[in-house]
């Protein structure tokens, strides 16, 4: 599938909060090396604007590469074995199911233009393996690595990224000679962000060429040196730095001198802080990945007594630019780049209530996990995206448990079993319930919901004979102990893992004694997720149609009662598939229209493939074939990228439904067609209306080829080198399209273009 053509920024490319000033020689020469090199690794102390530089140089290659540039933030993984993970995730892939997860990305990538941006890659450096062999089975993939120190791969471009110029001149330098300079425009423009007005003159210009080159030009450095203007005369500013400057210095012989100079810059601000930020900075540096506020203040307030409100302190932080704003207007979280977070840790470490720091941010994240429940009852979309913005927070906390109370540690990784699940974390999961079931004795009030997770996420994988024996092993084990609780689990998800391996007779048999403990127990939700398993069997052996629709309803009625969309989602996608059986068109659209927009919103990775399935049974019952097999080929592909798994008697439904469309003798390049759409154009493409033929008598012929291109899922520079012209002149083409059909959008287009009434249709 192809993504909808988007700017620069938005290709997978964080949008910087700042501008970026001068190193104008230093893309062009990295441009070059990257159109002759695999692998090119920008190195340099830390501070000194290698991610910076590397997000520019992303920015501006971006339309060299026709599956865009992904940036991959590695500054939290101390594990070099989720580095693998890390890019799969960025990439959209979830982990692999039953094979290596290089293999799968390998798979996906193939001959694919992709630039991936490694960035913070010093601290899982064991991890070069993985890109070497990442680099050798994907030959038009480009890789760009920030670290402190190289890879030593064979076939490396080192780029040293040094600090920026300094202003040449002496004592009697001009105005006019420091502006010239890089790193003088830097401390200019971040001191005009606080000071408007402030710019470089006969009075600026002597101060700012002083503290520039004290501090040797490093970025990082000259961005906390210009914090301070809102707080100093600027004509005082370098001589604060020569004294933080001496006070350092002698701390560390081994240590590069620009190292040391950033650990003074560092050091003079953090002298600047009021004692309670000095402790909520060093407290702080326990989060991985950056920490929301209400964590911070359950995390920080009293472990290091911090006596002053914590926001006041953090705000404190943030003015002196040693933390930053990050997230959303109304999820706000805080980070610090990893050199100031190292100098925090190691503040941390001097003092006497690092344990109890570590203590209070591990209990936090085992209270944030308290509340989640086990598969398939996953939170909306905007939980999950919560879980994944704080999983290096968890992981964290699960190492910090594993090694203190792994009784606690798998206490919250049952909890997150439903989150490993929904986002594709199969692999890490099953490593970690695995480590800790080995641990904790089998009478552990947690070892029964331990084996099921895992178990759970070996049926994810396709794993099918590993599932099914940790399950006989866990249902023995809740009867030994008459925990009819944690026997419904077991039955419920063995019964899941029978169905998807064509066991219907013994999957159902399972669900169904699941759902009666589920009743004695009062376990409603698990109940509701338990109806609709149990609706499986009757649909896909087609035996009793209205038993599954009766079943479906109940399960989404229940699920919505309950506020369970995950559930309710799925009910209502395997509902539309009764439906389109049973030849209720109307009721099928209905119910699709309901379950599939939130089936895609959740990320629901393994059942977007039958969504999409049963999109393409009602266009074909509608009389739209070309949809269908557009809509086939779009979850086929879906499913190979994902590593996911349609149920065998879906993929037979769906050979029905498109046996009519499939004798055209187009059916293959339609499939292929639906193959490159996005999933929001797939999803559109299935709800929208039949419709009578539009007249094309409106668009010229190369309007309609154009038209017709865009459907196919081809950006406008691809467009234009198909059809040898200029890249505006396909945007005027696009415009008047767009105009003439009364569209707003590519994706209206691209929905119109693949019904039957297109300009090239041919079925």
């Amino acid at each position: 599938m192809v993504a909808t053509s988007t700017s620069e920024w938005q290709r997978g490319l964080p949008r910087p909060r700042t501008s970026f000033v001068g190193r104008h020689h230093e893309i062009a020469q990295a441009r070059r090396l990257l159109r002759s090199s695999s692998l090119l690794t920008l190195t340099g102390p830390g501070g000194c604007g290698k991610t910076r530089l590397a997000l520019e140089l992303a920015a501006g290659v971006a339309d060299d590469f026709p599956r865009g540039a992904q940036f991959v933030p590695l500054a939290a993984i101390r594990d070099p074995s989720l580095v693998p993970v890390s890019v799969a995730q960025a990439v959209g892939l979830q982990d692999s199911r039953g094979g290596s997860l290089l293999a799968h990305l390998s798979r996906y990538i193939a001959d694919g233009e992709l630039l991936l941006i490694l960035d913070n890659f010093e601290q899982v450096l064991p991890a070069a393996d993985f890109v070497a062999a990442l680099l050798a089975a994907c030959a038009r993939l480009r890789i760009v690595v920030t670290s402190r120190s190289p890879l030593h791969l064979s076939g490396e471009q080192e780029f040293p990224v040094t600090p920026l110029p300094v202003p040449v001149g002496g004592a009697a330098v001009s105005a006019a000679a420091v502006s010239a300079a890089d790193s003088a425009q830097l401390f200019a423009v971040r001191a005009a962000a606080l000071l408007p007005g402030f710019t470089i003159d006969e009075h600026t210009a002597k101060p700012i060429a002083d503290i520039v080159h004290r501090l040797d030009g490093l970025p990082l450095a000259i961005e906390l040196a210009a914090a301070r203007v809102k707080v100093l005369p600027l004509a005082a500013i370098p001589a604060r730095l020569d004294d933080a400057l001496g006070f350092l210095v002698g701390a560390g012989r081994d240590v590069p001198d620009r190292q040391r100079t950033l650990r003074a810059t560092i050091a003079w601000s953090y002298d600047l802080l009021s004692g309670d930020a000095q402790r909520l900075l060093a407290a702080m540096s326990v989060f991985r990945g950056g920490a929301a506020l209400d964590d911070v203040e359950a995390v920080c307030g009293d472990a290091l007594r911090v006596n002053s409100p914590v926001l006041d302190a953090l705000q404190e932080l943030v003015d002196h630019n040693l933390v930053r704003l990050t997230g959303s207007a109304t999820v706000p979280r805080y980070a610090m780049l990893e050199s100031v977070r190292e100098f925090a840790a190691e503040d941390l470490r001097s003092r006497a209530g690092a344990e109890a720091v570590q203590a209070a941010h591990a209990a936090q994240f085992r209270r944030r996990g308290d509340g989640l429940a086990r598969p398939p009852l996953w939170p909306a979309r905007e939980g999950l995206d919560r879980l994944e913005s704080e999983h290096d927070n968890f992981r964290a906390a699960l190492d910090w448990y594993r090694q203190r109370d792994p009784s606690a540690a798998l206490h919250l990784a049952n909890r997150l079993t439903a989150f490993w699940s929904a986002r594709g974390h199969f692999s890490e999961g099953r490593r970690r319930l695995g480590e800790l079931l080995a641990l904790v004795p089998a009478d552990d009030p947690e070892w029964v919901d331990g084996m099921n997770g895992a178990a759970w996420l070996a049926t994810d994988q396709g794993d099918f004979a590993t599932s099914n024996a940790l399950f006989d092993r866990s249902v023995a084990r809740a009867r030994a102990d008459a925990d009819r609780l944690g026997e419904a689990s077991a039955l419920f998800f063995r019964g899941r893992s029978k169905l998807i391996s064509s066991d219907p007779a013994g999957g159902g048999s399972d669900i169904a004694r699941a759902m009666e403990l589920q009743a004695a127990v009062g376990d409603e939700a698990g109940r509701a997720a338990a109806l609709w398993f149990a609706a499986l069997p009757h649909v896909f052996v087609g035996a009793d149609l209205p038993l599954a629709t009766d079943l479906l309803e109940r399960s989404a009625e229940l699920a919505t009662r309950l506020d369970l969309p995950a559930v309710s989602a799925r009910a209502w996608m395997l509902l539309g598939i009764v439906k389109v059986e049973l030849g209720d068109l109307p009721g099928a659209r209905a119910v699709l229209a309901q379950g599939v927009p939130a089936l895609v919103n959740i990320g629901d990775r393994f059942a977007i493939p039958g969504a999409l399935s049963a999109l393409a049974g009602l266009a074909a019952a509608t009389g739209r074939p070309r949809a269908a097999l557009n809509l086939a080929g779009a979850a086929a592909a879906y499913e190979e990228t994902n590593h996911t798994y349609r149920p065998a008697a879906l993929r037979t439904f769906l050979a029905k439904w498109l046996a009519a469309a499939q004798k055209a003798p187009s059916a293959e390049r339609f499939v292929e067609d639906g193959r490159r759409l996005s999933l929001d154009e797939a999803v559109a493409l299935g709800l929208a209306e039949p419709r009578s033929a539009q007249a094309t008598a409106g668009l010229t012929r190369r309007e309609a080829q154009v038209a017709t291109l865009v459907a196919r899922g081809l950006s406008n520079r691809q467009i234009a080198a198909e059809l040898f012209l200029s890249v505006r002149t396909v945007e005027v083409h696009v415009d008047h399209v767009l105009s003439k059909l009364g569209f707003r959008s590519r994706t209206q287009l691209a929905v119109w273009a693949h019904e039957d009434c297109s300009p090239s249709q041919n079925t």
